[in-house]
């Protein structure tokens, strides 16, 4: 076997696509120097940038410019007057400064990669926070403690905020909140509890051009016809022009042009409002979970919407049409749309029976594949049409900065131990084997393992505690024992079978080592995910490894050996 015919076995193919496809979700960016903001507070900065903003180097206009590394670097100009003149990834920010401002901002190094590590490495802010008389008669809103936490977490995905772990805790009689930010901060925890997120119901209507729509019925006893003409990037509706991505009225309702083409329009009508949702989860006897024909859970909750609200919607629907579903069941032509400052959070389908009708206390309903899911999914949904001020009073029982227990310097010595290793590990097989192409074969496959387990970490955000790195460890010292393996059952193919056979003989034994470390690591990885989530990260990491060499690496490893042995 050549080596362009090695290069081009599917087993090699995949590895490398697997390699890239995790160096692109690293994203790896040496060399990066600057800040970005996490918060700002009242100060010289208040409404002259935003948080997000990334800093790269700063100066007094007319003195030199000082690259901006750590928040040190910019308080060094606190005190200063003139024109603080910023260098930031959205332009040049200029700043007048009088000498007595203060600098009230937080900031973090800007990261070179997509990895997020833990506490442990990146230090952050930890908070105990207790809603107020959510377990007493006084309280009427119907809410959980699950459910507070969706709409904090709901929160966080809408605002960009980093990503955080909630947990459940009962001290006593008290019902509390954990909420922990690697590399977060005090502000980060007012905002998250102070913000006000801007909810929007939409339902769309589809117009040909030059046919009309009805309003008015519900508002003022009559409809009206509004004929649509469309011209050019604009459309006309009795005489009067809007153009794409305007926001205008008719008959009080909010209307925004979402698409246009030459033959059609689609207009957004916003039937409800943060103002228009008044309860949640009311009545309670409409909340249920229960199997769904098909398979699966669905799940319905009840909410209560305000007069001004169901007219809209009744507005807005009696233009749709009815259409069957698959089962049967009878929808309108278009979904309402839900949004989050702006941000589309999810679409529900509108029960066919509710066209052109006022309801003031809708079923939302929704599905999940399991029990599970379905909760979930209920709780997110509560959490953006609660999206509004929380439904209880929060109180920061406590709030504690923690700093990293290692620190990052912790990821070089590691990185360095584990160059170490690796290095070591195959000078060992070199001695044994006598064969320095076998020896490299191993340092290559244990760092392509390394990489794919990293990029899989910076795909789905998972936070790298230095448990989670053991895992990392120890999963590469299971493929090494699995290298010899296959190194050794293909070395016998002179004495008493093919390297074919060998292999099989190899990879029956990997699997079956594989799936023993895959399940003893699920009691730990699901105890992890309730109690302590570091424990998680080693198993996870630790499951990720094997399976990366069982399915990726050791079949690559495979063939490199073989083309290597029959050379």
């Amino acid at each position: 076997m050549g080596l362009k015919k090695l290069l081009l076995k599917w087993q090699i193919l995949l590895l490398i696509f697997f390699i890239i496809l995790s160096i692109v979700a690293i994203n790896p960016k040496p060399g990066r120097t600057g800040v970005v903001v996490t918060s700002i507070g009242d100060g010289a900065f208040y409404g002259k940038i935003d948080p997000g903003t990334e800093i790269y180097s700063a100066n007094i206009v007319g003195q030199k410019t000082k690259e901006i590394k750590n928040l040190n670097d910019l308080l060094q100009f606190q005190g200063s007057k003139g024109y603080l003149n910023l260098n930031t990834d959205r332009g040049s920010k200029k700043i007048r400064l009088n000498g007595n401002e203060i600098f009230n901002i937080s900031v973090e190094k800007i990261k070179n990669n997509n990895l997020k590590f833990g506490l442990d490495i990146e230090g952050g802010i930890r908070a105990l926070l207790e809603p107020v008389n959510i377990s007493s008669e006084e309280n009427k809103t119907n809410i959980s403690i699950s459910e507070i936490i969706s709409i904090l977490e709901t929160r966080i995905n809408v605002y960009g905020l980093r990503q955080a772990e909630f947990r459940k805790l009962k001290i006593g009689d008290k019902n509390l909140i954990m909420i922990q930010i690697a590399g977060g901060n005090k502000k980060e925890i007012e905002d998250l509890l102070s913000k006000r997120g801007e909810f929007d119901a939409v339902i769309p209507i589809d117009i040909k051009n030059g046919s009309s729509f009805k309003l008015g019925k519900f508002i003022e006893g009559k409809n009206e016809e509004f004929k649509v003409e469309i011209l050019n990037n604009s459309i006309k509706i009795n005489d009067k022009i809007y153009h794409l991505n305007e926001t205008f009225y008719l008959k009080g309702i909010k209307f925004k042009i979402r698409n246009l083409t030459e033959k059609r329009v689609v207009l957004d009508g916003f039937v409800y409002g943060s103002k228009d949702i008044k309860e949640v989860g009311i009545p309670p006897q409409y909340n249920y979970i229960g199997r769904a024909q098909g398979g699966g859970y669905r799940f319905q909750f009840g909410i209560i919407i305000t007069p001004t609200g169901a007219k809209k919607f009744a507005e807005i629907t009696q233009n749709l049409n009815r259409v069957v579903g698959p089962q049967g069941e009878s929808y309108l032509s278009e979904k309402i749309h839900f949004y989050l400052d702006n941000k589309e959070t999810d679409a529900l389908n509108i029960a066919g029976d509710l066209k052109g009708r006022e309801i003031t206390n809708p079923v939302i309903t929704g599905y999940g594949k399991t029990k599970e899911e379905a909760i979930k999914n209920q709780n997110s949904l509560k959490a953006v049409l609660r999206s509004g001020n929380l439904p209880v009073k929060i109180k920061i029982v406590s709030i504690d900065e923690l700093s990293a227990t290692l620190g990052r310097n912790y990821l070089y010595l590691i990185a360095l131990a584990g160059i170490i290793t690796i290095l070591l590990v195959s000078s060992v097989i070199f001695v044994r084997y006598r064969n320095l192409k076998i020896s490299l074969g191993v340092i290559i496959t244990m760092f392509s393992e390394v990489i794919i387990i990293l990029g899989f970490a910076a795909l789905t955000r998972w936070n790298l505690s230095s448990l989670a790195l053991a895992g990392i460890v120890a999963s590469i010292g299971f493929g090494v024992d699995d290298q010899i393996l296959i190194i050794d059952e293909t070395k016998k193919k002179k004495e008493r079978y093919t390297i074919r056979e060998g292999l099989k003989r190899a990879f029956f034994m990997i699997f079956g080592s594989g799936i023993t470390t895959i399940f003893a690591m699920l009691p730990i990885l699901i105890a992890g995910f309730g109690v302590y989530k570091e424990i998680a990260g080693f198993a996870l990491t630790t499951i990720v490894g094997v399976l990366v060499g069982i399915l990726i690496t050791r079949p690559a490893f495979s063939k490199y050996v073989e083309y290597i042995l029959e050379r």
